[in-house]
C-alpha cells in the first residue's frame, strides 16, 4: 500500500508538469529556454521533485496507520495479561478512517477478552463439574469395597447414588460434544415428526421421572425441519431441568415448528437470557454439580442454528414452561 501510494503521488507531481513542459516546446522548439540539455534538466529535476514530494505525503498520510501497525505488534509482542489487553493511546487524533479501524481492533480486543474468559470459566466449571461426582464415586466405591456387612438395600442405594454421579457427568461431557459439533458441523436437517420424538424422549426419561414420583405425558402434533440428534440433545437438557424441579408433572408438547417442556416446578429463578448463557447461571441451592450453566445454553444454540429461538411460554402448570422455534 505505502509503495502505490507513493508511486501515485510521484505521479501526479511529475506527469502534469511533464505535459506542461513539453507543450513548451512544442508551442516553441526554437527557444532556448527549452533547449535539449535544458528540458533533460528540467525532467531530473521533476523526477526527484516527485520522489520527494511523494515520500512526504506517503509517509504524512499514512504516519497515523504506520502508528497502529506499531501499537499492535507492540500489544503482540509483550507478555500481557488478559485486563492489559488493550491498545496504545494515539499521538494525535487519528483521522475519522483510522479512528474507525482503531475502535473496530478495540471491539475485537473486547471480544477476546470475552472469549478468554469464556474459558477460564468453563476450565474452572468443568474441573470442579467433575472433580465433585468423582470423588463421591471413589468414595462410595471405597465403601462399597470394605462395607462387607451391609445390607443388600443399602449396597443397592450407594450404588443408584453413584449411577446419578455418574450420569451427571456423562451428561456433562455429552453437552460438551454437542457444544463442539455446533461450532464445528452445520445441522443436518430432515423432515421429523416431532410426536414421535417427544415419545422417545418419554420413554428414555420414564424410568428416572417414576423414581422422583413425577408424571411424564406427551401431547401435540407437528412436524418440522431439523438435525434429530441436536433435536434430541436440546429436549435432554431440557426434560433433565424439569425433572430436577417438577413436584408432579412434566409435560412435553409439541407444534407446527416447536417443542416445549413444561413442569409445576418453582419456575425459573433467573431471566433465561442469563440463564442460557454458558456457564454464567448463578448455583442453585440444592443442585447437583454440572446441573446449570451450559443445558440451556446448548438448547438455544440449537435453536438458533435451526434459525429459531429458544422462549419462555405461558405455561398451564404453574412452573418453567420453555419453548424451542425451529425456523
Amino acid at each position: 500500500m505505502r509503495q502505490r501510494l507513493f508511486w501515485i503521488i510521484a505521479a501526479l507531481v511529475f506527469v502534469p508538469n511533464c505535459v506542461f513542459i513539453l507543450g513548451m516546446w512544442l508551442l516553441d522548439p526554437q527557444s532556448s529556454f527549452l533547449s535539449t540539455g535544458a528540458r533533460v534538466g528540467w525532467l531530473l529535476v521533476l523526477v526527484l521533485v516527485a520522489v520527494l514530494v511523494g515520500s512526504l505525503l506517503t509517509s504524512t498520510l499514512l504516519r497515523p496507520l504506520t502508528e497502529l501497525t506499531r501499537a499492535v505488534a507492540y500489544m503482540r509482542g509483550t507478555q500481557r495479561t488478559l485486563a492489559d489487553l488493550s491498545l496504545p493511546r494515539p499521538s494525535e487524533p487519528p483521522p475519522l478512517e483510522i479512528a474507525e479501524l482503531r475502535s473496530g481492533i478495540e471491539e475485537l480486543l473486547v471480544h477476546i477478552k470475552e472469549l478468554l474468559e469464556a474459558r477460564e470459566a468453563l476450565y474452572a466449571t468443568l474441573a470442579h463439574d467433575l472433580k465433585t461426582p468423582l470423588l463421591a464415586g471413589m468414595r462410595a466405591l471405597e465403601y462399597l469395597e470394605r462395607a462387607d456387612a451391609i445390607g443388600a438395600e443399602q449396597r443397592k442405594q450407594l450404588l443408584h447414588e453413584l449411577w446419578l454421579e455418574l450420569s451427571g457427568s456423562y451428561q456433562l461431557v455429552e453437552n460438551l460434544l454437542t457444544a463442539s459439533r455446533m461450532e464445528n458441523q452445520r445441522p443436518q436437517p430432515e423432515p421429523v415428526l416431532l410426536l414421535s420424538v417427544l415419545e422417545n424422549m418419554r420413554l428414555r426419561f420414564q424410568r428416572r421421572a417414576a423414581e422422583k414420583g413425577v408424571t411424564l405425558e406427551v401431547g401435540g402434533f407437528g412436524q418440522a425441519r431439523a438435525d434429530k440428534y441436536l433435536l434430541e440433545r436440546a429436549l435432554s437438557n431440557l426434560i433433565e431441568n424439569a425433572l430436577r424441579f417438577a413436584r408432579t408433572r412434566v409435560v412435553l408438547r409439541c407444534g407446527e415448528g416447536w417443542v416445549e417442556v413444561e413442569d409445576d416446578g418453582p419456575g425459573l429463578q433467573e431471566p433465561l437470557e442469563q440463564l442460557s448463557q454458558p456457564f454464567r447461571s448463578q448455583r442453585l441451592r440444592g443442585i447437583r454439580a454440572g446441573s446449570a450453566g451450559l443445558g440451556l445454553f446448548i438448547v438455544r444454540r440449537v435453536a438458533e442454528l435451526h434459525g429459531g429461538s429458544l422462549r419462555d411460554a405461558p405455561g398451564t402448570l404453574g412452573g418453567a414452561c420453555l419453548r424451542v422455534k425451529l425456523g
